[in-house]
């Protein structure tokens, strides 16, 4: 059995009988009144009230207890730690009591009543026998200690038929031990199955979740990829028609960039949708090596130079020096997309493309001089199809960011939003194995 069916098992047995024990307390509570009336004359003063204040402590707790679980439940950890071995304790003080009741009243009583008073020690363990949960185990104890008494009185007092009550009560404690154990073994092996069924149910409810949101987010993809692909399409075909069959070249010029720009944006987001699909898909694999941060931020203006020419944007670098291990390729495609996203969306005129050493080991930045986030704009935004809320009708998918933050997962890195008062501050910060080229030379 599981460690935590066994606890759950604990905890639903001690929460289901505490609260029904109420009845049981008030019965012991009305055989001892009895038994105080019939023997307040008849036992010896000493150890009578020995038993009769050790029965009281014993109720009292025992209503005191019940009165709390009632109007103030505990947690399930409170019962484990605490509730389970107080009802243990209390358990062991009422069969010592009772064990040692035996040579209290049976040497005074009379033939009758002796054997009405054996006939209550049996019901008494009987009703543990009911009672006994795993979580106490109090009837192996209350049958060795009330059984063992009772034998050992009549091995020493030998009443009538003292030796076939001898030996017939360790056969009765024998047997009440054995059918418990083979009902309790039945009781745990189906409460075991049941907590099994449930948490089976819970993983089928989950594992059906996670295929409704699979399939809830391809049929998002595939509704924003039919809409986002429309309109650069759409004025690839307006500028198509606007080019005419031997018009001069000064003519040409506008619906010719025009449909070049239309295209060339269609094929990035193109490209977004396959390179997410690749990620989603567990298809890119990293190649790890050693690589300056120089190298990463050429590859990187090699591609978005341009476009940061085109809006006048200034580029400048830091850090270029430093090293570190990654694939190169995630890397500047990760950098891509953030510097990208700068350019597009941010409307400033400045962005720092730079990386720095830091304690986890190197992390790079984009900062830009824009217009920056919205609130709560940082955590969202690196979710699939979410944009910021100062994109506007910019376009995109909405996956750039979310495939930095794929890509960077790769490589066992991090990337995110620092915190900035003018624009915003992306990093992406990679793990040790970072070092700079001076400290290795220094190191040499």
């Amino acid at each position: 059995m599981k460690a935590a069916h066994r606890e759950q098992i604990l905890v639903n047995e001690v929460r289901t009988e505490l609260k029904g024990s109420f009845v049981a307390c008030l019965v012991l509570a009305s055989v001892t009144g009895w038994l105080a009336h019939e023997f307040w004359m008849l036992s010896g003063e000493w150890g009578f009230r020995l038993w009769l204040g050790s029965l009281t402590l014993f109720l009292t707790g025992w209503l005191i207890a019940w009165l709390r679980f009632v109007l103030r439940p505990p947690t399930d950890a409170a019962i484990l730690t605490h509730w389970i071995p107080a009802a243990k304790g209390g358990m062991l003080l009422c069969n010592l009591a009772t064990a040692a009741s035996v040579w209290v009243f049976l040497p005074v009583a009379e033939p009758e009543l002796r054997s009405l008073m054996i006939s209550l020690y049996a019901w008494f363990l009987i009703i543990q026998f009911a009672a006994a949960t795993e979580a106490t185990q109090v009837l192996v104890s209350a049958t060795l200690l009330v059984l063992g008494s009772l034998v050992a009185w009549l091995l020493v007092a030998r009443p009538p038929y003292y030796l076939p009550l001898a030996c017939f009560l360790p056969m009765f404690g024998a047997t009440l031990i054995g059918v418990r154990r083979f009902v309790r073994q039945a009781v745990v092996a189906a409460t075991a199955a049941r907590l099994e069924t449930e948490e089976a149910r819970a993983e089928l409810a989950l594992a059906l979740a996670a295929v409704a949101r699979e399939r809830d987010a391809k049929t998002h993809f595939i509704r924003a990829a039919s809409h986002d692909l429309q309109q650069p399409l759409q004025a690839a075909a307006l500028f198509l028609d606007r080019i005419k069959p031997g018009a001069k070249a000064a003519e040409q010029a506008p619906p010719v960039g025009g449909l070049r720009q239309a295209l060339t944006a269609a094929r990035a987001l193109v490209t977004a949708m396959l390179e997410h699909l690749k990620l989603e898909g567990g298809v890119i694999r990293p190649r790890l090596e050693q690589v300056s941060a120089g190298a990463v931020f050429d590859r990187v203006l090699l591609t978005q130079g341009p476009a940061a020419a085109a809006a006048g944007v200034r580029i400048r670098q830091v850090g270029q020096s430093l090293s570190v291990t990654a694939d190169p390729a995630l890397l500047a495609r990760a950098l891509e997309n953030l510097l990208a996203n700068a350019l597009r969306h941010s409307g400033g005129e400045r962005v720092l493309l730079g990386c720095r050493r830091e304690a986890q080991g190197v992390r790079f930045w984009v900062i830009d001089d824009g217009k920056g986030l919205g609130a709560g704009d940082e955590t969202r935004i690196f979710s699939p199809f979410e944009q910021g809320a100062h994109v506007g009708s910019s376009g995109g998918f909405g996956l750039g960011l979310a495939s930095t933050r794929g890509l960077v997962a790769l490589m066992d890195g991090q990337c995110g939003v620092g915190p900035r008062t003018r624009g915003a501050a992306f990093y992406i910060t990679l793990p040790v194995g970072v070092v700079a080229e001076e400290e290795l030379r220094c190191a040499a």
